[in-house]
């Protein structure tokens, strides 16, 4: 199932990229951020890579809870300076079968704004179920983004 989300911020491209990386940092400041761990990050020249771990404890879907014993997702990302693209794999830790979400959002200035659009593609291998485990991972992640875009807003002062 492939889908496509655009958020516009009402800032620079280098407010925007600066905010998508310092609010991790102040998490304090940022309950619904608060699911989410930073395992590892490496920086090679102009690659930022990032694991994160992302619980999921009260928002599973039922459908899926059956299929997890661990309720928590592992992100594994690429983050590229130059393009300012990042490409990313979401997945149960060793449940590739359950659901896979990939995709590359791109951060990009947008006149005297600046936006970030997502390419995702959500792919489940569970017999019988896949279509309803991959519309709920889909609504999930869409959520998900959009919690993201009101802590960048928040962060930059222009959403409370």
């Amino acid at each position: 199932m492939k889908y496509q989300v655009t958020h516009t911020f009402p800032v620079s491209l280098d407010k925007l990229l600066h905010a998508r990386e310092e609010r991790y940092k102040h998490l304090d400041q940022f309950p619904d951020l608060k699911n989410v761990t930073l395992l590892e990050e490496t920086k090679e020249g102009n690659t930022i890579r990032q694991k994160r771990k992302v619980s999921l404890e009260g928002s599973m879907p039922a459908v899926l809870s059956a299929a997890l014993n661990d309720l928590s997702l592992l992100e594994e990302s690429t983050f590229d300076i130059t393009t300012n693209t990042h490409e990313f794999k979401i997945s149960p830790p060793g449940k590739d079968n359950v659901f896979v979400i990939k995709g590359k959002s791109k951060y990009e200035a947008d006149g005297s704004e600046s936006k970030r659009s997502y390419d995702v593609d959500v792919i489940s291998s569970l017999l019988f179920v896949s279509p309803i485990v991959e519309k709920a991972i889909e609504e999930i992640h869409k959520h998900s983004l959009e919690k993201d875009r009101k802590s960048i807003a928040k962060f930059l002062g222009v959403e409370s």
